[in-house]
């Protein structure tokens, strides 16, 4: 079952202003100036940089999710990540302080992504394309954080999916 996570307005205004405006219109018209003002074609080449950066931005940008028979994945262009079903212990939309100090990913243009760490949540892992539609998964090493476009119907399927806990004996 797949579930798209979808830009938010914030992440598509990033997206578009930043990073097709600054990322390749101003190289670009910079490029074309400069060979205007030159006469030399090879300051063409200028905005590809600017573009190969965006392109690995945007590879590692989550663009699903999917419950597969083993876990939940976190659908990218690179970097694909399992969550097997057994490591989840639960699944919510409880909203939580999330991002904060120690930040390895990448925050803003197509979502936020990578490990974090806040005092009031811990460690957590973002994968959000979007601060909205969060789904927040409890695993054994932190929180796992999700923006799937229906989150409701996620957490339904997910919680489904879940291994049940067997209750003890108290002695």
């Amino acid at each position: 079952m797949h579930f798209p996570a979808s830009l938010g307005r914030r992440q598509r205004l990033l997206a578009g202003v930043l990073g097709v405006g600054v990322g390749f219109v101003v190289p670009f018209l910079l490029s074309v100036a400069l060979v205007a003002a030159t006469g030399d074609p090879s300051a063409l080449i200028l905005p590809l940089p600017f573009l190969g950066a965006l392109w690995a931005i945007q590879g590692l940008a989550p663009s699903g999710y999917t419950l597969e028979e083993r876990g939940v994945r976190i659908e990218r262009r690179w970097l694909r990540r399992l969550i097997p079903y057994d490591r989840v212990n639960a699944c919510d939309r409880r909203r939580r302080p999330i991002g904060g100090l120690l930040a390895v990913g990448i925050n803003g243009l197509f979502g936020s992504y990578g490990p974090r760490w806040n005092p009031r949540t811990g460690w957590h892992y973002l994968a959000i394309t979007n601060t909205d539609d969060l789904v927040f998964l409890e695993t054994a090493g932190g929180v796992v954080v999700l923006s799937p476009t229906d989150p409701d119907e996620f957490v339904r399927a997910l919680t489904a999916r879940l291994p049940t806990a067997w209750p003890t004996r108290s002695s």
